[in-house]
């Protein structure tokens, strides 16, 4: 026990309180204190003010039932720096095999548990980043809506959200009306000011956490929603036409203050299997062809 490298402690079991008798010198040395400072004490001291409850009640309670128990808990010098102190407690029995004493063998595992701590949050901004990674492919860097990527997961949630309270879902499918004349006579640069002001308009009119909007491709967008009503779905497109009538894109060069309009095609259903959403899309996208036809800047709607 002398010659030990690690801490070793042998308290007497009197209850509550379980005086020290012995202590090695490794304890000394891990601890700071002395044998002779504490003699008749309650290793108890060694957990300071900051005591850890949960941990300290399963060591009482291993210690009431008479079991050992390996346990790793902040411990503090006498000095007052911490250190991570692996804490093994054994009881000893006499000739009538009641306890008579309990045995405690410390080891000073700071480095490891400071170690293991880094990692930990190594780890956790490694999944931080990977999930910042992850959403960012899944966003538009032009509108900062999402991407088409974002119909696998995101419109899955509200798909079986739907599914589960027995609402609707209702997809939107929006066109910027005349865009390739847009480009032609203004330049790229207003078209992209365009598709900035209607994913501008989308966030605005499609901010509910049960409303998914999307750049689905070139100056195309699609809102996903659940909606308990499909007339909900038809005022969420007056919405965002009657906005986008009252929006001006303003260009620097050449100095112009741009309109535009939208044609919106409109499709409802009770969710069934996930392959439905797709057909979905597909209404509504005819619709809004249909929008076209019948003089853009307007809303046409189609259920199943």
């Amino acid at each position: 026990m002398e010659s030990s490298r690690d801490g070793l402690v042998i308290a007497e079991a009197k209850g509550k309180e379980n005086p020290i008798i012995y202590a090695n010198p490794a304890f000394e040395r891990i601890t700071g204190f002395t044998q002779d400072e504490i003699l008749g004490k309650d290793c108890r001291f060694l957990q300071g003010e900051t005591i850890d409850h949960d941990k300290s009640s399963r060591i009482r309670e291993a210690l009431e039932r008479g079991e050992p128990i390996l346990i790793t808990l902040r411990n503090f010098r006498r000095d007052g720096t911490p250190f991570w102190n692996e804490l093994s407690i054994s009881p000893i029995r006499g000739a009538s095999g009641f306890i008579t004493h309990f045995v405690g063998i410390q080891k000073d595992v700071t480095d490891r548990v400071e170690l293991q701590h880094k990692l930990a949050q190594s780890n956790q901004r490694q999944e931080e980043l990977l999930a910042a990674l992850e959403e960012q492919n899944k966003r538009d860097n032009l509108t900062g809506l999402y991407n088409r990527k974002a119909l696998t997961d995101e419109a899955g949630i509200l798909w079986e959200g739907a599914k589960r309270s027995g609402g609707l879902i209702s997809v939107l499918f929006i066109d910027i009306d005349h865009f390739k004349s847009i480009n032609d006579s203004y330049g790229h640069q207003a078209g992209d000011a365009c598709l900035r002001k209607v994913g501008e308009l989308l966030h605005e009119c499609a901010a509910r956490r049960s409303e998914l909007a999307i750049r689905y491709g070139g100056e195309e967008f699609v809102v996903i929603s659940l909606v308990a009503r499909e007339s909900d779905a038809g005022e969420l497109a007056q919405l965002i036409l009657d906005k986008a009538r009252e929006s001006v894109v303003e260009l620097a060069s050449p100095k112009v203050d741009l309109r535009f309009s939208l044609s919106i095609g409109t499709a409802c259903s009770h969710p069934g299997s996930r392959d439905q959403l797709q057909d979905l899309i597909r209404m509504a996208d005819e619709a809004m062809y249909e929008a076209k036809i019948r003089g853009r800047d307007q809303v046409v709607s189609r259920c199943p």
